[in-house]
């Protein structure tokens, strides 16, 4: 049956999704063994430094002696701007280019500007799929130590973030900060074609194709429907 509906989808504008199920076929059998070997790789070619007062990791030394200042020192570094205090001067740096606009930090892969070093690294792992952080509960891995934090609160159950309103919970601060807008009535994203604001910018992402052709979801169900047939009958 998966090899009928290979041969008849090779035609037909799914050829890109039939190449896929053909490799995810194959790829899935190793899996498993692939994923362990990029685990253990990475005790070579990576190596994470923890903070013993809060387990925080980062990728070197440096980084972690950064850090561990935060939990001693006095918030002495203080925003001219707009009065906000900092632990180090890398922070004040970094906070005085949201004043200034400068982003003097470029993706070489896709153009997109930081305004610190850490962000831009961060985001070319994104590019690179370089994700050195692992997970000690499930092998999973990510492109930051802030990723592997969120991801962590998966395992434990921990929604630190919470409502002041409502008394909700929630894992990520930026989930916290949409939920809010429920309580204000902000909606921070207008539609520049008609107008209309919205909460979300994943809404106002859906409301955009609206004004267009674009109807990703009839083609994302129709995949769905290849893979459905494809594995259940594998």
């Amino acid at each position: 049956m998966a090899f009928i509906l290979t041969v008849i989808l090779l035609d037909t504008p799914y050829q890109s999704c039939v190449q896929s199920l053909f490799l995810i076929s194959v790829l899935r059998r190793l899996n498993r063994g692939v994923t362990q070997l990029r685990i253990h790789q990475r005790t070579h070619t990576f190596r994470t430094y923890q903070c013993d007062l809060c387990s925080k990791t980062y990728g070197s030394l440096t980084g972690l002696q950064s850090h561990r200042a935060t939990h001693t020192a006095e918030s002495r570094f203080l925003c001219s701007q707009c009065g906000k205090r900092f632990k180090t001067r890398d922070g004040l740096e970094g906070h005085l280019r949201t004043h200034t606009g400068e982003r003097p930090y470029r993706c070489p892969y896709c153009s997109k500007d930081f305004t610190a070093l850490a962000g831009l690294n961060v985001h070319v792992r994104r590019h690179t799929g370089e994700r050195p952080y692992v997970c000690t509960v499930c092998g999973k891995g990510w492109p930051s130590g802030g990723d592997l934090q969120k991801h962590m609160r998966t395992h434990t159950g921990e929604r630190p973030y919470v409502c002041q309103d409502c008394g909700k919970a929630f894992s990520i601060s930026c989930h916290l900060t949409e939920h809010r807008r429920i309580h204000t009535g902000e909606k921070p994203f207008s539609c520049p074609e008609c107008g209309k604001c919205l909460r979300r910018k994943f809404d106002l992402k859906k409301h955009m194709l609206s004004h267009s052709n674009i109807r990703p979801y009839k083609l994302y169900f129709e995949c769905l429907l290849i893979f459905y047939l494809y594995f259940f009958n594998t």
